[in-house]
């Protein structure tokens, strides 16, 4: 063992946890390998937005800054959602809004390999083809092998290795496996009728769950589907939900139109949403997708991921500099994240569930942002995306456009002798969002 070189912190996986957690480790000056599986560019079908968070962390790495000069970011300046009865609200693009979040469209291809790029001008190693098999601690040191049976040796380890996590489970510090599932499709652009930048639509058939699409600087559109926790849709049956339901639905096909071109057919990723009870042991943490810090009510993970990985870096630094990584001491990592980010994962679950079951609540969101305009629209995506926490629905400016749009939702229902609550079946009354999205196609304002 002491004939091999000895790494401050190896980490398996390669991603936006991984190379994120990398970067920082190496910018405090400690000696990091990251090993990853598979060979850059590789690709994960799963969803292409990159929310604030995870832009603050690429400027500050210079990567967002790349990208953005050579055109191969689309910046989210237009868009809403359509809810389960087909109500929509959605804004037209009138540039940079004071206040609103900022969002973009990057392909998970090519800002993967940016951030691990980034990782490795920092001073961290990066290893390629390296699959681990296998993790020990030894000594006080982990033996790491992988599957072509070479070695490393390092002081403490990074999980970063997905959803399904073999490592942390093989540790038995995930005891799980994955609870959520992703869909992705490239449409071609020019061959779609898609004009906004991104729509989130919330038919009743994959609720809490919902179809996603967003537009890509060349003009290509991510048409995606999320199953979340909660919903009717087994995790197993996505793909013949995505041939049926999604395929035939009258928002996508409107969205698409007739002449739409595939760019590759729809491609599945596991997801693990929610937080892990533990995710640091001895000499161990658990970063990203393998700790579950993707967000039960969006499944947005980019973000959480990359800022967990950077609490990561810090608290092993202090760690390191104590001389004490113990899992005690490595504790501090779970408490920062859950404090950051963590604790909004039980109000988002217990959205998810009330959604499921009253749908008529995206319904007053939709009707809140028809009245309200791309204001309300802005904070709605910024409590949603993380960037300011949920409890932002119970503040006056959120609540009381909401309660309004409720009760007059209700008031029109019940002159209309249309049933609401649990047991309605929304209905498929799509001519707003058609309406809408014909407007925004001809440049409506």
């Amino acid at each position: 063992m002491e004939e091999q070189p000895v790494y401050d912190v190896i980490i398996a996986g390669a991603g936006p946890a991984g190379a994120t957690a990398a970067y920082f480790l190496a910018a405090r000056g400690k000696r990091v390998a990251i090993l990853e599986k598979a060979t850059f560019p590789r690709d994960k079908r799963c969803g292409d937005a990159w929310c604030e968070p995870a832009l603050d962390i690429l400027e500050e790495m210079g990567v967002i800054q790349e990208l953005d000069a050579e055109g191969a970011v689309q910046w989210v300046r237009s868009g809403g959602l359509v809810s389960p009865s087909g109500l929509s609200f959605t804004s037209p693009d009138e540039g940079e809004r004071e206040g609103a979040p900022r969002v973009a469209a990057i392909r998970r291809l090519v800002c993967d390999e940016r951030i691990a790029q980034a990782a490795v001008r920092m001073g961290a190693e990066l290893i390629e083809n390296a699959s681990v098999s296998d993790v020990k601690l030894v000594d006080g040191r982990w033996v790491v092998r992988c599957k072509d049976q070479r070695r490393f040796f390092g002081r403490c380890l990074i999980a970063a290795d997905g959803a399904k996590s073999k490592i942390a489970r093989a540790l038995g510090v995930v005891t799980t496996g994955a609870n959520s599932v992703a869909s992705r499709q490239y449409i071609k652009g020019g061959t779609h009728r898609f004009s906004s930048d991104g729509v989130l639509l919330y038919p009743p058939y994959v609720l809490p769950g919902y179809v996603a699409l967003f537009r890509h600087s060349n003009g290509d559109i991510d048409l995606g589907c999320y199953v979340l926790p909660g919903g009717r849709v087994p995790l197993t049956k996505l793909k013949s939900l995505l041939q049926t339901e999604v395929a035939s639905d009258p928002y996508v096909r409107a969205a698409l139109g007739e002449d739409a071109e595939p760019l590759e057919p729809p491609g599945l990723s596991p997801l693990r949403l929610g937080g892990e009870p533990r995710t640091h042991g001895e000499r161990l943490l658990v970063v990203g997708d393998a700790a579950g810090q993707t967000d039960p009510l969006t499944g947005e993970g980019i973000h959480t991921a990359m800022v967990a990985a950077k609490i990561a870096a810090r608290v092993l630094d202090e760690a390191f500099d104590a001389g004490d990584l113990s899992a005690r001491r490595l504790s501090a990592y779970h408490r920062a994240w859950m404090r950051e980010f963590g604790r909004d994962f039980s109000i988002s679950a217990a959205a998810g569930r009330a959604i499921q079951r009253f749908p008529v609540l995206l319904d007053t969101a939709a009707v809140a942002a028809q009245r309200n305009g791309a204001s309300f629209m802005d904070n709605f995506g910024a409590a949603m995306t993380g960037v300011k926490p949920k409890s932002l629905f119970l503040s006056p400016r959120m609540s009381i456009p909401l309660i309004a749009a409720l009760l007059g939702l209700l008031r029109a229902r019940a002159n209309s002798g249309y049933a609401s609550g649990p047991r309605a079946e929304p209905r498929h009354d799509f001519s707003f969002a058609n309406n809408a999205l014909h407007a925004s196609a001809h440049g409506a304002r």
